[in-house]
């Protein structure tokens, strides 16, 4: 009944897409442990190291083959909801495994609200604009936070900067999950624009 789960896996390059997480976790992990004792990375940094742990999920998102994506034969809403699902929990996972390696990245609850959101946006790019830009405006939007992470301010600011905010915060908490729900959604209906089989050719 799973059988098809390694040949998902391993057509939309999950594994490669997963070592590239741990790397950039990892990276920012010993960066900011060679630089200081503390633990506590600040929130502008540890936004933007839950983006670049984010961004490899994007060209996941889609198969080598655009027309097998559309295709009836497959269950393909349940699938796709659950990649971005589980991809999402498995980059909160390496951002909290950080903190036995020296790097305490936030507390949990802000690192799932983070991710949650940035996996969402990640969903939405892919429905809308293909895997392969699916990535550029949630780390855009990650970079932007960082520079100007401060919580708090008025309404418009903590959901423009709803990744910088303080654990418990309702606004971002709302943000981040009308994000994920509406990237899931998204995702689990369609997959980018129609393309030529040529022009996907490149996307691989």
């Amino acid at each position: 009944m799973t059988r098809w789960l390694p040949l998902y896996v391993r057509s939309r390059r999950l594994p490669a897409a997963m070592a590239g997480s741990a790397v950039a976790v990892a990276v920012m992990t010993a960066a900011w442990s060679a630089f200081t004792d503390r633990p506590e990375v600040p929130a502008g940094l540890a936004v933007l190291t839950t983006a670049m742990a984010v961004a490899p999920l994007g060209p996941t998102l889609a198969g080598t083959d655009p027309a097998l994506e559309r295709t009836a034969a497959w269950q393909w809403a349940p699938r796709r909801a659950g990649h971005l699902l589980a991809y999402g929990a498995a980059v909160v996972g390496l951002l909290a495994a950080a903190r036995m390696l020296g790097a305490d990245f936030g507390p949990l609850s802000v690192l799932a609200r983070n991710t949650a959101g940035l996996t969402g946006l990640v969903g939405l790019g892919a429905a809308l604009a293909g895997a392969r830009a699916a990535w550029q405006v949630p780390t855009a939007w990650a970079a932007l936070g960082a520079f100007l992470a401060a919580p708090g301010g008025p309404e418009w600011r903590q959901v423009a900067l709803w990744m910088a905010q303080e654990p418990g915060n309702r606004i971002a908490a709302v943000t981040a999950t009308t994000f994920l729900l509406g990237g899931v959604v998204a995702y689990a209906l369609r997959v980018g624009p129609q393309v030529a089989a040529a022009e996907a050719a490149l996307e691989q």
